[in-house]
């Protein structure tokens, strides 16, 4: 295959790719895409074409660490979000966003339901963190989230999940995770809940997360899905928001449970303790 290099100023390198876009269009083929670009199709590019309509977004936890960094990666991508917030909640990391809120909580099933059928979003986003250690938590709002997502039609619920959820805690026998009071009992938790969403029959996807490094890490651009139920990798928040956005909407996704991996990423951070 041979490479062919542009020399010259960047307008007449633009010029001469268009024309040999028109040109590959006329014998029926593409240009592969750049590096790091995607690949357009001729339609898309169409001189008065419209841009993409936006989706509506529903977030729940979106006040949260995880949750505020999905949030502006859905804004930022032109979405309509709502997030589901507690009264009284610190909104903080949302500050400037344009987003709407609706108040409840995620233990009152009618406050979940109320929040679905008034947005009417197409893609619903999962991202609370429990911090009360109610080893039921998940088994309590997994099931009312799913059935009133399907019942208004969601396209598709992402759920942030835990690597160790259910069964898959034993594929890490080695990690202590038995000496950790609790642990077992949440990660117990975290798999009847990914029942109740796979028994909906809401599409869905599950993105396990683990080892997450400080709030303020900035994407490493590595992180990757896997469906290796095997795999317990660090991460960063920003990189799970960016494979949050990379996976809604694509069909590619749906049914699927996900691991991250980051092989850039050493554990523990460099000056942290192991968690």
């Amino acid at each position: 295959m041979s490479v062919i290099r542009f020399r010259g100023s960047r307008p007449t390198r633009r010029a001469l790719l268009a024309g040999l876009a028109v040109a590959a269009v006329a014998l029926g083929c593409a240009l592969a895409p750049l590096p790091g670009r995607a690949a357009v199709s001729p339609a898309t590019t169409s001189p008065g074409a419209p841009p993409p309509e936006p989706r509506t977004v529903l977030v729940f936890g979106g006040t949260g660490q995880l949750g505020a960094q999905v949030v502006r990666r859905f804004v930022a991508a032109g979405d309509r979000v709502t997030v589901f917030a507690r009264p009284g909640a610190d909104r903080t990391r949302l500050q400037g966003l344009d987003v709407g809120y609706v108040t409840g909580d995620l233990l009152d099933a009618a406050a979940v339901a109320a929040a679905l059928r008034t947005t009417r979003p197409a893609i619903v986003v999962n991202a609370v963190r429990v911090e009360d250690g109610d080893v039921h938590f998940y088994e309590k709002i997994m099931g009312p989230m799913a059935a009133h997502s399907k019942e208004t039609g969601v396209r598709q619920l992402i759920h942030h999940g835990a690597v160790g959820a259910g069964d898959n805690a034993a594929k890490f026998p080695t990690l202590g995770w038995d000496k950790v009071p609790g642990l077992l009992e949440r990660l117990a938790d975290q798999g009847v809940g990914e029942r109740l969403l796979r028994d909906s029959g809401v599409p869905y996807t599950i993105i396990r997360n683990a080892r997450i490094y400080p709030d303020a890490t900035p994407a490493t651009g590595r992180a990757e899905l896997t469906e290796d139920d095997g795999v317990i990798s660090p991460m960063t928040r920003a990189d799970l928001a960016a494979l949050t956005l990379r996976c809604a909407g694509d069909p590619a996704c749906l049914g699927k449970t996900y691991h991250v991996r980051d092989a850039s990423l050493a554990w523990p951070p460099p000056g942290a303790a192991a968690r």
